[in-house]
């Protein structure tokens, strides 16, 4: 074997360690995100009439070119962005990262739609973006109800419109709040202090 292989491989007395749930967890994650990428591909030529059960809109049905397009770029924005691995491994990454508080409001420039890659993702003449299948059941359920729950999130989409504010750190020390507890006087009575 060359020596660049060799270099790398442990050597016959060091220890071997199993990976870590992490990384089993990331693995599994990725597994199924190109494993669902593979069945959307597959199924894409129903694509046009899923989207319009999912909507409620009969135009994707009627625009079936289109909505194949879109969709194709849909599958491989969400491939490329990692949305279904990020939507698995939310909860484990959100205890690993620092507090942060998410300031500002939505623009509707669409950036945060898969990069404007998302299938329901529509535009007014103004610019604006809106999202045809916004507040339903299925739209509950995606990452895009609870965007942005990171920095990550704001980087990867290139959002101008949200920041990320670190939260002051807590004391140093346990803080425990004293207050005044009002004990109701008994009736005709007074109460001594």
């Amino acid at each position: 074997m060359p020596d660049e292989v060799m270099r790398d491989a442990p050597h016959w007395r060091e220890k071997v360690y199993a990976p870590r749930l992490e990384t089993i967890a990331i693995w599994l994650a990725r597994g199924l995100e190109y494993s669902a990428a593979a069945l959307m591909f597959a199924l894409l030529p129903l694509g046009p009439f899923v989207a319009s059960a999912i909507a409620r809109d009969a135009s994707y049905s009627r625009r079936y070119r289109a909505t194949l397009r879109r969709g194709a770029a849909h599958a491989r924005a969400m491939l490329r962005d990692r949305a279904i691995s990020r939507y698995l491994l939310r909860r484990r990454r959100s205890a690993a990262r620092p507090k942060e508080h998410i300031v500002g409001t939505c623009t509707h420039c669409g950036n945060c739609c898969l990069n404007r890659s998302c299938l329901f993702l529509d535009f007014d003449a103004a610019g604006r973006s809106s999202c045809r299948i916004y507040g339903g059941r299925f739209w509950s359920v995606l990452n895009c109800s609870r965007y942005p729950e990171s920095r990550n999130d704001i980087e990867l989409y290139r959002c101008a419109s949200f920041t990320a504010v670190a939260l002051p750190d807590p004391p140093a020390r346990r803080v425990i709040p004293l207050w005044r507890v009002d004990v109701p006087a008994p009736e005709g009575g007074r109460v001594e202090p």
